[in-house]
C-alpha cells in the first residue's frame, strides 16, 4: 500500500493549483477532496489546505504546478520530503 501524503498549502495557493487543472482528472478529484484547517498565525487565524493523496497524485501536482502555478512546489515538494521520498 502506498503511504498517504498530506500536503498542506495556503488556501490562495490551492485556489490557483485548483484552477490550473484539469476537470475530470484523478489530481482535479483529489483536490477537491481537500478540506481547510484553521491554523493560528500570529494574531489571526490562516486557512490551510489539507490535500491527502499517494505518491503518483504528488508527482502529477508538481508537474501540473511546475509552470501554471511555481509557488505551489515548495509545498509539494516538502510533503513528498515528510513522506520519506524523493521528487523527480
Amino acid at each position: 500500500m502506498e503511504s498517504a501524503i498530506v500536503i498542506e498549502m495556503p488556501f490562495e495557493v490551492y485556489d490557483r493549483v485548483l484552477k490550473s487543472s484539469k476537470v475530470c482528472t484523478p489530481v482535479y478529484v483529489v483536490l477537491l477532496r481537500a478540506f481547510i484547517v484553521p491554523s493560528r498565525k500570529e494574531d489571526r487565524i490562516e486557512r490551510l489546505i489539507h490535500i491527502s493523496c499517494d505518491a503518483d497524485i504528488a508527482a502529477q501536482l508538481l508537474t501540473i504546478v511546475s509552470k501554471a502555478c511555481p509557488d505551489a512546489i515548495p509545498f509539494i515538494e516538502s510533503a513528498i520530503a515528510s513522506a520519506g521520498l524523493k521528487s523527480n
